[in-house]
């Protein structure tokens, strides 16, 4: 063989190998079973180009067992074993005697790696053997030495370069996984973050209407301090909700539906609301009060409602704020429209509108919608908002229509 002869069986032997390190190792979405798949592809791929391309030349045969050896040294035993049964199917044709060299070849590799694959030495001692038995089976047919000697050189050269590029290929695999972790940490950490800084942007909302109250009390006055106790109650009860909401990582695990009288709802946000609303001379307009029902978790809407008025409230820094809420049935839905006469919003702040901490607030943190919008999406409905700068924004929730037999 001459040096062009050792140049192509190289390339066929590198060719896939380096096609799998530049095509199949994505550092970004690297996923472990799918990295071996695409490696015995590779080594698959090497074996079969060389029978194909080097014909039934028994002196190259001894570069058909490189990607055999490949496989052991990475102890892949399995992709090492059918590459050995393909060897033998391929050599069927060739001298008995030629076969018989290279089935006990074959099997003194597996022998060699069930003795010594676990020993640390392990790699030097296979690939010296190797080269030992290519040795002898070359003598034994009384090739020219010299030959022997380069196609040795060579099978060392492409096995340790072979090596050497997929120990780089490890490297490359732990960092990612490294990378994933890290990642995963940092979610989770993020997670928390959010889920915190949920938890107190809700917690403000309850806590602020029992402020209210409580500065409102008149013990003197029975009636009055009952029903702002059952107000009282309540907002402690819904506290305890957005508490539990809040568990999991800020996901809620599940909502209870029950039937709800749309305008009864609006009307009780309203009253909670009152000394909020109050201290801005605010005022609420109900468009009627018209029996609409649908399916929702009462808690709940309620405090995205609270988010939603609040929010109004605080769209704009001088006091006669108006906020107008109507709500009409559609054919399948039930549509609710909150309107306001606050700031408004700019083409871009409505593009980022629920955007988890996005904000246009001073001391905002942009969670209080993004916590809407999941209990909003939990109710098969959502939400859309309209805007215009310095004339106020509109909201419109929808929610599936109760359903009646």
């Amino acid at each position: 063989m001459n040096i062009l002869d050792f140049f192509q069986i190289g390339v066929y032997l590198l060719f896939p190998i380096l096609l799998y390190l530049s095509f199949f190792v994505p550092v970004k979405d690297f996923v472990i079973e799918r990295n071996k798949f695409y490696f015995s592809l590779s080594l698959f791929l090497s074996f079969f180009m060389l029978i194909i391309y080097c014909k039934h030349d028994f002196n190259k045969i001894i570069f058909f067992s490189i990607p055999i050896v490949i496989a052991y040294l990475l102890k892949r035993k399995n992709i090492a074993l059918y590459l050995s049964l393909f060897l033998l199917i391929y050599c069927h044709n060739l001298e008995l005697k030629n076969f018989i060299l290279i089935l006990g070849e074959l099997i003194s590799y597996f022998l060699l790696f069930s003795f010594l694959s676990k020993k640390e030495n392990y790699k030097k001692v296979f690939i010296s053997y190797f080269l030992f038995l290519k040795g002898i089976i070359f003598l034994i047919y009384r090739n020219n030495f010299l030959m022997i000697l380069e196609s040795l050189i060579f099978s060392f050269i492409y096995i340790k370069l072979i090596l050497k590029l997929l120990s780089n290929n490890e490297l490359i695999v732990d960092l990612s996984l490294k990378e994933k972790e890290v990642k995963k940490e940092i979610e989770k950490e993020r997670r928390l973050k959010t889920s915190i800084f949920k938890l107190t942007h809700e917690l403000k909302n309850p806590l602020a209407v029992c402020n209210g109250y409580l500065e409102m009390m008149d013990l003197s006055n029975e009636s009055k301090t009952k029903r702002y106790f059952n107000i009282l109650r309540n907002e402690i009860s819904r506290s305890l909700t957005i508490i539990n909401d809040f568990s999991s990582f800020g996901k809620i695990k599940r909502i209870e539906k029950e039937e709800l009288d749309v305008y009864y709802l609006l009307e009780e946000i309203k009253d909670t609301l009152k000394p909020m609303f109050n201290n801005r001379n605010a005022d609420i307009i109900l468009d009627d009060d018209k029996e609409i029902y649908f399916e929702g978790d009462y808690s709940r809407l309620k405090q995205v409602f609270v988010n939603l008025l609040k929010n109004a409230l605080e769209a704009k820094d001088k006091e006669n704020i108006l906020i107008n809420i109507k709500a009409r049935e559609l054919k399948d839905k039930v549509k609710i429209t909150i309107r306001d006469n606050g700031c408004g919003m700019t083409k871009d702040e409505l593009e980022h509108i629920g955007d988890i901490f996005y904000t246009t607030k001073e001391n905002g943190n942009g969670l209080g919608l993004s916590y809407c919008k999941e209990i909003i999406d939990l109710h098969g409905g959502n939400i859309v908002f309209k805007s215009i700068k310095d004339k106020g924004t509109t909201v419109t929730l929808y929610f599936p229509k109760l359903q009646t037999n």
